[in-house]
């Protein structure tokens, strides 16, 4: 039997495209979270008890789990959850009285089960490990279900608020050291079968759904009786949630009858939330995507301006920057405004973080040479990476940190991917050429635009506009943004 760290400790002291994949998320939650209410008023009847009479299922404990309760129990329950299902909390809520009245009898081992495409949930749970490796995983599993605050400001003081070592937690998320877990534990729920949340194993025995303390007590009470005939008949204490896996089935958990109305329901609500097909930039016109206030560099009159779209993790990103845009626009630096847009893709986890470090840099006067550090960082990175690029580039590292956690900071991403979604940019990288598109790395094109975009500029300076309107002047035509097709 794998070996498993147990704990004494009480459990409980008691963008537009982007709102589209929340909605999803939050309609997966609402339904799973809605099979489990049905049950939410039943007793202990005998219902609860006959459920266990059905064939156990074979849950395989991992060595890095952790749990609550004792060393060598008569009954080990497996409880997958989600820190954004209120039946899981509620659920917690329940185990922790039971831990109290069962005492060495009982042992209650977390699982997490997220929900697919909710970054700030998967977030959460990786932030549960985070903590654990520091020693608090508990503490903070209750925080995240009593406050139900995930996003990254929140994490972050709730790191700080329990005396972790707040560097070491960013950067643990940041680098994803604990996805493999969140991953595995995923991968073992549907494996399995599991459809709603919470999904508990007693013994391996499936008990769907939110039951009350008297309904747990039932149902513990009997498979305690289970247990006792085992020990009895000469299984070893220590041996006993082996012997309950020897006996069990590989087979998936039976779907209840409410399950496909459910489920169709959800079909039918995913097919409302969907978003419309995603309408691309039209490469002959031109678009009201200008610099504002994102990093930038080269002479602000300068006649081109060619915004960027970038993920700094996207390996055509370096392959664009590295085989030509560095050198061209090197040659052309007094005539050309390269503005840096952020796209962080959901496929890069840290993505979004050397965003943040980049626009840091840049209110310091480093854009592009934290860039171009980070563009080019060959492992993977977090916080610890983004400080010592910015010391060894002679940042305020104080500052530095400061303007990363800064909510204005996130909030500039966050127009970024949402300008992006709008114009319908779904990749990178991604070019506004005086606001003419070009998707993706095809060599020579950005060149040739920006060729012909100087030769526009040379003809409007020769009829005498000025240097500084000419840019304006190219993209009077251009589709401002309230007609993008994305709305």
């Amino acid at each position: 039997m794998a070996v498993f760290r147990v704990s004494h400790a009480s459990p409980r002291p008691v963008r537009r495209r982007r709102r589209s994949t929340w909605l999803v998320a939050a309609l997966l939650g609402a339904i799973a979270c809605a099979a489990a209410c049905k049950d939410a008023s039943r007793g202990a009847s005998s219902l609860e008890i006959e459920e266990l009479q059905a064939p156990r299922h074979r849950v395989e404990l991992f060595d890095d789990d952790v749990a609550l309760g004792a060393d060598a129990p008569l009954v080990t329950v497996v409880v997958f959850n989600d820190y954004a299902c209120p039946p899981c909390g509620r659920t917690w809520e329940v185990l922790e009285h039971l831990l109290e009245h069962y005492g060495t009898e009982l042992r209650v081992v977390h699982r997490s089960f997220t929900v697919a495409g909710f970054p700030q949930g998967e977030q959460a749970a990786e932030a549960a490990f985070a903590a654990g490796a520091q020693g608090q995983f508990w503490a903070m599993h209750n925080r995240l279900f009593e406050t139900q605050a995930f996003d990254r400001p929140s994490l972050r003081a709730h790191a700080s608020e329990l005396g972790l070592d707040v560097e070491r937690f960013l950067d643990e998320l940041d680098t994803g050291v604990h996805s493999a877990k969140r991953f595995r534990h995923r991968r073992q729920a549907v494996e399995m079968g599991v459809m709603g949340l919470p999904a508990t194993f007693v013994n391996g025995a499936f008990v769907p759904g939110f039951r009350d303390e008297e309904a747990w007590r039932a149902i513990i009470d009997a498979e305690i009786g289970r247990a006792k005939e085992k020990l009895a008949s000469g299984t070893p204490r220590a041996a006993l949630y082996e012997a309950f896996m020897t006996e069990a089935s590989a087979h998936r958990v039976a779907v209840p009858s409410e399950a496909e109305e459910l489920r169709d329901d959800l079909r039918a609500k995913q097919a409302a939330a969907a978003p419309p097909p995603v309408v691309a930039p039209d490469p002959s016109l031109r678009y009201q995507i200008t610099a504002e206030d994102a990093p930038s560099v080269g002479p602000e009159d300068a006649p081109v301006v060619v915004v960027m779209f970038m993920d700094l993790r996207c390996s055509f990103c370096r392959r664009a920057w590295d085989q030509e845009l560095e050198a061209f626009f090197e040659q052309h630096a007094s005539d050309l405004r390269l503005v840096f847009r952020a796209l962080p893709l959901a496929i890069h986890p840290t993505a979004e973080g050397a965003a943040k470090a980049t626009i840091a840099a840049h209110r310091q006067g480093k854009a592009r040479e934290m860039f171009e550090r980070l563009l080019r960082h060959d492992d993977d990175f977090g916080r610890s990476d983004f400080v010592q690029h910015a010391t060894e580039l002679g940042l305020d590292e104080e500052r530095f940190l400061r303007d990363m956690d800064d909510p204005a900071v996130a909030a500039m991403i966050e127009r970024d991917v949402d300008l992006a979604n709008r114009v319908g940019v779904t990749g990178t990288p991604a070019f506004f050429i005086n606001g003419r598109y070009a998707s993706g790395f095809l060599p020579g094109r950005v060149p040739a635009m920006v060729a012909e975009e100087l030769q526009s500029a040379a003809e409007l300076t020769g009829r005498g506009v000025p240097r500084g309107e000419i840019a304006q002047r190219l993209m009077a035509d251009a589709v401002p943004e309230q007609e993008f097709k994305n709305q």
